[in-house]
């Protein structure tokens, strides 16, 4: 998986999302345009992409991808996979991923308890408020490593 810095990703669900789905040719996210709910329209966001081994071993050793490197790498990835007729098992995980509730317009929701990534966290208050939401804090005790008060 490629994740972005300012995405809370929350594991167990990822991978009760990923049990279900195929191991090989799979490209995994939530798709770009924010309308779409059709995985095969464009690519994946950068928030946060899987992509299956075999597709990584591609990627590796393809002259798709090593002739094509110049843009954002969600917006190549999906190309490279476009142009080498790969990831015919796509997945966009709508609604359970998307953008911090009014950072991104279309791409963006109220927190949800079936939330898998949350993405656009830029400042300090709103992963607390990501972090409240999901009770991650509920048992951590004070700290002089930080000095966000989770009361």
């Amino acid at each position: 998986m490629k994740a972005d810095d300012d995405v809370y990703l929350r594991l167990a669900p990822l991978a009760s999302s990923l049990q279900p789905l195929p191991r090989v040719d799979l490209y995994y996210g939530f798709v770009i345009p924010c309308p779409s709910m059709n995985a095969f329209v464009h690519y994946m966001s950068g928030m946060g992409f899987i992509l299956s081994w075999d597709l990584v071993e591609w990627i590796g050793r393809s002259n798709i991808p090593a002739n094509n490197t110049y843009g954002p790498e969600d917006k190549l990835v999906g190309q490279w996979l476009n142009l080498g007729n790969k990831a015919k098992n796509r997945f966009s995980n709508k609604p359970r991923m998307y953008d911090y509730p009014g950072t991104n317009g279309r791409c963006s929701h109220e927190l949800i308890p079936d939330t898998i990534a949350v993405h656009r966290l830029k400042k300090w208050e709103q992963w607390v408020d990501v972090l409240r939401f999901f009770n991650v804090t509920k048992q951590l005790q004070p700290s002089d490593l930080y000095s966000i008060s989770f009361d």
